[in-house]
């Protein structure tokens, strides 16, 4: 299960691969499982701020504000545990999810397009599944046409995650893992856009339970 949580999250199949490195689609920005920074820049910029989530993306905003620079450093590993389970692993790219908007509301310049292919792709699984339900209704025989789509991203997956984990199993548990990683933050990005964005609410309030216990 983790190997396949770690394949969605560094695959370029699911945007994990396309957030940083040599096919990033943004600069890179450090996060705090394998940060490292100067003791003075830390002190000057406060440390982390009050956030539950994105408070790594946050501090490394305000770095790039200061002046001050980051690098990665690819030929460097770092040992990182994933989720143990599936459900654990919904509520961390949930909680990810939520966060990219509140990060939107405190920095507007930091939100990108590919912050926001989880969402596309979570409204188009969920419009290709009510229009399946309504071609059930009116045409059945052409209900399956819609899952098309979803059944090749989901081969794609398999094909991929069993040749790189060299494991029909994983590559299995990676269809899961990939749709976790996608839909999960998908729906967090859209709850948090219609609670901060449209609704208005503050960060603590419109998370109280989620993030701030």
């Amino acid at each position: 299960t983790q190997k396949a949580i770690s394949y969605s999250m560094t695959s370029f199949f699911t945007t994990g691969g396309i957030r940083g490195g040599k096919k990033k689609l943004d600069k890179f920005y450090p996060r705090s499982f394998n940060m490292g920074v100067r003791r003075d820049v830390y002190e000057r910029l406060g440390g982390f701020s009050k956030m539950r989530f994105g408070e790594d993306i946050d501090f490394s905003i305000r770095i790039f504000k200061a002046g001050c620079r980051c690098r990665l450093f690819p030929e460097a590993w770092v040992w990182h545990k994933r989720r143990t389970d599936f459900r654990k692993f919904f509520r961390q790219v949930y909680n990810s999810g939520i966060a990219r908007i509140n990060l939107y509301k405190k920095y507007p310049e930091s939100l990108k397009l590919v912050h926001m292919l989880p969402m596309v792709f979570t409204v188009g699984v969920l419009a290709m599944l009510l229009l399946c339900l309504v071609l059930l209704a009116v045409s059945p025989a052409l209900a399956w046409v819609p899952l098309v789509p979803l059944v090749l991203y989901c081969v794609l997956i398999f094909v991929d995650s069993s040749c790189v984990n060299r494991s029909i199993k994983i590559g299995f548990l990676s269809i899961i893992s990939a749709y976790i990683q996608l839909m999960g933050y998908g729906f967090g990005f859209i709850e948090s856009w219609w609670k901060r964005c449209v609704r208005g609410k503050s960060e603590f309030s419109a998370f109280e339970k989620t993030f701030y216990k």
